[in-house]
């Protein structure tokens, strides 16, 4: 098994199948790797943002660059706030995703000790919500201002199902 971007160290067997039975049992699993999602502005989504699953706890529109937090009943409590994700070559999937781990003070071991306050994983590849300058483009994770990654630092939970559409 390869080790995604920024993967925490495990002891084997543990965390990992835990995680994937949890997701599997609850049908969180991502199936196509692409959420279905009216493009913005063009009809109400949940909470009136973009995304369409009702039980996220946060969504993200890649063609507006902007990020909302939901309380997983399809109610917004936070946002729109703006953003910024990868750029070509390294893009930010869109689907459905589930929170795997936070790690406030995370240093990027890939990319050369960047560092990524707040960190909020949400795939297997290492890819996070995390603070980080919105003037460039990021190797696939979604960056917010200090105040915004910190407030989706709080708010996020490992197992909480997030949502990232174009």
């Amino acid at each position: 098994m390869s080790k995604g971007r920024h993967r925490k160290q495990q002891r084997p067997g543990t965390g990992r199948l835990v995680v994937s039975a949890a997701a599997v049992g609850m049908g969180l699993v991502q199936a196509s790797g692409i959420a279905a999602a009216a493009p913005a502005g063009t009809a109400p989504g949940v909470g009136g943002t973009p995304c369409t699953t009702p039980t996220i706890k946060a969504c993200v529109d890649l063609s507006e660059n902007k990020t909302w937090l939901l309380d997983g009943k399809g109610n917004v409590v936070y946002g729109p706030v703006a953003n910024t994700h990868g750029g070509q070559g390294h893009e930010t999937p869109t689907g459905d995703f589930i929170i795997q781990r936070k790690d406030q003070y995370h240093v990027s071991q890939e990319y050369e000790g960047a560092k990524m306050p707040y960190a909020v994983f949400f795939d297997g590849e290492g890819r996070a919500f995390h603070q980080g300058t919105l003037d460039r483009q990021s190797a696939g994770c979604v960056r917010l201002n200090e105040a915004d990654a910190k407030r989706f630092f709080e708010h996020l939970n490992p197992n909480d199902r997030v949502q990232i559409v174009e």
